[in-house]
């Protein structure tokens, strides 16, 4: 009832699902966060958990954005609804909905906030310095708006940025060195263009294995610029976000008084794209809310 097309039976069955573990796969273009929006909304609503209790964990700062507001937008609708007026008479449930606000971020920048919280536990270097989302975005966009080498691309340096700050991420995460790529995409060209035609195929590869080829050819032509944004974080004293998300791993992973703190702040917790995440993520978020496992 606050003026949004009604969700759909798949929808409306998790954004009223009891409170308790729940996995929800869906495709692209399911409206995923707008049921999330929506099943923050619906708890709040029926008094099952306060606002800032929330916490949402996404990819990348667009898709954080994208469900904060959506959030802000529907909790504010709510808050002025005639529906609440019936069920808050007391006006106690629309305060707190006014001045409570969910945790959305992602999941690098939650990382961050709790090795600066609670970094003391670890023995990290007293002169390594811990960047925000915002200041490695500004540090990678200097590499590549600074970069003087060729570059196979046409693309802006903002969109640049985020893609070499994604692969950075993703090597990081797999303990994969840039050379490995390199390598892996060498044996791969070879491998599709010399292995035997299939039955009845003709004139070479197909479509399918070429844009596989293309994609990852567009990943080696960055790598000279992942290259140069870890030898400017090893030349400032930065830890890049891959170093971030281990450290806060192994912080969660020895430390339980952290997982507790964050069990006893946050009563419900919603993970966007949680298939995407790697496996210090996954140590991170199963230490902290799912007792280790």
């Amino acid at each position: 009832g606050l003026g949004q097309f009604p969700p759909t039976p798949e929808q409306a069955a998790v954004i009223a699902a009891p409170i308790g573990p729940t996995l929800v796969v869906a495709g692209a273009g399911a409206g995923k966060t707008e049921t999330m929006a929506a099943r923050v909304v619906w708890m709040v609503a029926n008094g099952l958990v306060e606002p800032e209790a929330v916490l949402g964990l996404t990819f990348t700062r667009k898709a954080a954005q994208q469900l904060t507001s959506r959030i802000r937008q529907r909790l504010a609708r709510l808050a002025g609804s005639d529906l609440l007026r019936k069920v808050d008479p007391s006006g106690e449930l629309r305060s707190k909905i006014v001045s409570g606000e969910p945790e959305i971020s992602t999941y690098h920048a939650y990382a961050g906030r709790l090795l600066s919280e609670h970094g003391l536990l670890l023995p990290i270097e007293p002169s390594s310095t811990l960047l925000s989302e915002t200041e490695l975005w500004q540090l990678a966009h200097r590499v590549v708006s600074t970069w003087d080498g060729d570059l196979d691309t046409d693309r802006s340096p903002a969109s640049l940025t985020e893609a070499v700050l994604a692969l950075s991420g993703q090597l990081a995460e797999h303990l994969v060195e840039p050379e490995q790529l390199r390598e892996a995409h060498t044996d791969l060209d070879k491998l599709v263009h010399n292995l035997p035609a299939g039955p009845g195929q003709r004139g070479g590869p197909g479509k399918v294995l070429l844009d596989i080829l293309d994609a990852q050819h567009s990943r080696v032509a960055l790598l000279p610029l992942v290259e140069g944004l870890a030898q400017t974080l090893r030349k400032e004293g930065a830890l890049d976000f891959g170093s971030q998300m281990s450290l806060a791993a192994r912080l969660a992973a020895e430390h339980p008084e952290v997982g507790e703190a964050e069990r006893g702040r946050f009563r419900v917790v919603l993970l966007d794209e949680y298939q995407d995440t790697g496996h210090s993520q996954r140590v991170l978020l199963s230490s902290l809310f799912g007792g280790g496992r």
